[in-house]
């Protein structure tokens, strides 16, 4: 059952890869981040210096922060339908304490290759506006995350771990549900967790 389930998401990866969009989504930030002191630049300076857009990779989103993500949902004969949902990185955890939830979670679940460690994000999300009430949204920790590292790098996502509860659900508008996302970055090394859709743009998290 195991090989037969990474013999569909690496299919479905390939099919991602091959057509993901590349703009940044649409977000707000839901919970203002505490205010802190920033180091004063002259106007000049500061124009010299554009700030890229909230949710890509050079302006994600703050860890712990929800993000209100504007996307759509389209019925059977391709109508689509304008809709907003939150998106909340709660918490993380690293190496071996992740390793050991994740242990918890599933006895079979493998511990990271040599040089590799797991991040294990905790992550809310909330279905908040829909333009009908008709038609489901679904949003999926293996399909639509992927860690990137400071050095830039992708994760595949070839390695995966099971989670309780999987962050893996479908929903209509008004509900909200929690669960995890796990991945495996370079020991040590910064890390963001990227939501995108196949066709439709991605947004960028800080997890630190």
């Amino acid at each position: 059952m195991k090989k037969v389930k990474l013999l569909l998401v690496s299919l479905a990866t390939v099919t991602a890869l091959a057509a993901c969009g590349q703009d940044t989504k649409d977000v707000a930030i839901k919970q203002a981040a505490a205010k802190q002191e920033q180091p004063k630049q002259s106007e000049e300076k500061a124009q010299e210096q554009p700030v890229s857009k909230l949710g890509s990779r050079t302006n994600p989103i703050p860890f712990q922060q929800t993000a209100a993500v504007e996307d759509e949902v389209y019925n059977d004969a391709g109508e689509a339908f304008p809709i907003t949902f939150d998106l909340t990185m709660e918490d993380v955890i690293r190496g071996d304490a992740a390793f050991q939830k994740l242990k918890s979670m599933n006895e079979f679940n493998e511990p990271a290759p040599d040089g590799y460690e797991w991040v294990l994000v905790k992550a809310k999300v909330k279905f908040t506006e829909s333009k009908t009430q008709d038609l489901a949204f679904s949003i999926d920790g293996i399909m639509n995350f992927k860690m990137v590292s400071e050095s830039g790098d992708i994760y595949s996502g070839d390695s995966f771990a099971t989670t309780n509860p999987e962050f893996s659900f479908e929903m209509y508008v008004g509900n909200e549900k929690e669960g995890y996302i796990a991945g495996l970055v370079k020991t040590g090394e910064k890390a963001q967790l990227r939501y995108g859709e196949f066709m439709d743009g991605q947004v960028f998290f800080n997890l630190q």
